[in-house]
């Protein structure tokens, strides 16, 4: 796997985990894996199998293409998290709450021209 490849789903997994709340050590614990796997993944020094990927998928509420999209090198990595943490929200956003965002995000597109 290139090394772009397993920093992006580095910088992914530590951006939902820490949106979620939890440590390296609870997302660890919670997938049955040592806490230094964790860290290597995060770090973008190793690449989690995709038995792994799929349960640190599982234990944060995202599907796993969530770990794969927006690999663009011209993304930075503070884009990055931010779409990561606004997926994770809307994830969670009932029907009136998505009108809303979306409505919101009209108008500051509006607000660009």
């Amino acid at each position: 796997m290139g090394k772009q490849l397993k920093q992006n789903i580095g910088l992914r997994v530590k951006a939902a985990r820490q949106q979620k709340g939890l440590t390296q050590a609870q997302l660890a614990e919670a997938i049955d894996k040592a806490f230094e796997t964790i860290s290597n993944i995060e770090r973008g020094k190793t690449a989690p199998n995709f038995s792994t990927l799929y349960d640190i998928a599982n234990v944060l509420g995202l599907p796993m293409r969530e770990f794969f999209e927006l690999d663009h090198e011209d993304v930075s990595d503070a884009r990055q998290r931010l779409l990561i943490q606004l997926n994770t929200m809307i994830a969670q956003m009932d029907d009136r709450q998505l009108n809303l965002l979306l409505k919101l995000g009209q108008v500051l597109q509006e607000d660009q021209s």
